[in-house]
């Protein structure tokens, strides 16, 4: 059984997001949200905070009085050092305290700044968890462990690295945020990564491997099981549907790159037929003009424009597989998840957080990063009935935002305890200030 007084009013959970799953739909954001609907759905006493831009105030739909914003201004953020202007501390302070709050449990520093970690310990000692969704604080590139200009994978990050990479940062610069963002982490009670190759990576970093607890992330409202298989018509086309953000990261030059060579063989849209969803807001002009001129010219590709996630089961249940051709090495792809709750395999670039989510050949295939050759290649493949009927065999159970928090819960539970026992065997005084 739980600590009951986890659920008292003076045990309150908080969830600490980036951002509010009405303003922005990324998946650390979903699997926060998610997780605090599910300690709701299972008695326990939650809070959900989101930092929100003031400019994106009009955007915020908070759906309870459990739910706050954290109002930001982007303007007062370092996104090397990632520190937040004081206000944004102060504000969650505030709330932290007016609502009696036991555990803080952090999805992400980003906006919210590592500054408000240090502060959380120094001013309040309340214990605190961080679940980790990339690897931004490895890697400045967003966190994504492309080199850049030349968006090739990196595998590690030192100082001399990094400023190849961002030359208008030193390398002595790049050292003092490794430092300083590892400083900041390092207090937390345990952290929580929804793969082993995220942890993985981040132990190599330097935090210590007995904090880490991989959790895989639950989803929201899951439906019913779909059917799995697909509906056997004679001549009908094989479907592949790409869904979430249109970005080179997510492997949308990939897909483009892997239309425009099956179009090249006659008579393609007999065989297959390639549906892209997602959002195109913020891509370059010249991206943007490739990708209408790519699915212009084909007759088996096209646009079927932005989506709701609650519409995702149905949509991705109308195809038969669903394509993840990420050009980094991702953690644990919500759309993973989504796809195995409709029913469908993945096809998915063979590397990373990816790789350990979809064994290849078992519940999807796999491709080279960044080759759309080879993304083709594998597409005419799966088009077979018998490696289907296998690959839908092989899928996994997926779980829902109820068991994810339940395995949270019983997880903050074994972190925090030992911090307690540390802050009551501790010998009492006034805090030393240097």
């Amino acid at each position: 059984m739980p600590d009951s007084s986890f659920g008292r009013p003076e045990g309150t959970i908080a969830i600490v997001s980036h951002s509010h799953p009405s303003v922005t739909k990324g998946g650390a954001e979903i699997a926060a949200y998610a997780l605090y609907e599910g300690l709701r759905r299972i008695g326990m006493s939650a809070i959900f905070i989101a930092t929100c831009p003031e400019a994106d105030r009009q955007k915020l739909l908070l759906g309870s009085d459990r739910e706050f914003a954290v109002i930001t201004d982007p303007l007062r953020y370092d996104h090397f050092y990632h520190l937040s202007a004081g206000d944004v501390w102060r504000q969650l302070k505030t709330i932290l305290i007016a609502q009696q709050v036991r555990l803080v449990n952090f999805h992400h520093f980003l906006t919210i700044g590592v500054n408000a970690f240090r502060s959380l310990e120094a001013e309040t000692g309340l214990p605190f968890v961080v679940t980790l969704h990339e690897f931004l604080a490895i890697c400045a590139h967003h966190g994504q462990m492309v080199t850049r200009p030349a968006r090739r994978l990196c595998s590690a990050a030192s100082p001399a690295a990094c400023a190849l990479c961002f030359p208008e940062n030193s390398r002595q610069q790049f050292g003092a945020r490794t430092a300083l963002l590892r400083g900041a982490l390092l207090p937390a009670a345990g952290f929580i990564a929804p793969s082993h190759f995220l942890a993985d990576r981040m132990i190599e970093w330097g935090l210590p491997r007995e904090k880490f607890v991989v959790i895989e992330n639950g989803l929201r409202g899951l439906a019913a099981p779909a059917a799995h298989g697909r509906q056997a018509i004679e001549g009908r086309p094989w479907v592949f549907g790409y869904f979430g953000q249109i970005t080179p990261f997510k492997g949308a030059d990939t897909l483009l790159d892997a239309i425009d060579l099956l179009g090249r063989l006659p008579d393609i849209g007999k065989t297959l037929r390639i549906r892209v969803h997602g959002n195109l807001i913020g891509q370059e002009p010249a991206f943007l003009a490739r990708f209408d001129a790519t699915l212009s010219r084909s007759e088996f590709a096209s646009y079927a424009g932005p989506y709701d996630n609650a519409d995702v089961h149905k949509l991705m249940a109308a195809c038969d597989y669903v394509l993840v051709p990420s050009t980094w090495w991702e953690n644990s792809p919500v759309v993973i998840q989504e796809a195995y709750a409709a029913g469908r395999p993945v096809i998915c670039t063979g590397i990373g957080g990816m790789a350990e989510k979809v064994p290849n050949r078992r519940c999807g295939l796999h491709f080279r990063p960044d080759d759309g050759a080879d993304l083709a290649r594998v597409m005419l493949e799966a088009a077979d009935d018998v490696l289907y009927r296998a690959l839908c065999s092989g899928l996994p159970e997926v779980s829902d935002q109820t068991v994810m928090a339940r395995d949270y819960l019983a997880t903050f539970m074994r972190m925090v305890k030992p911090v307690a026992a540390a802050e009551k065997a501790r010998p009492r005084g006034r805090r030393v200030r240097s």
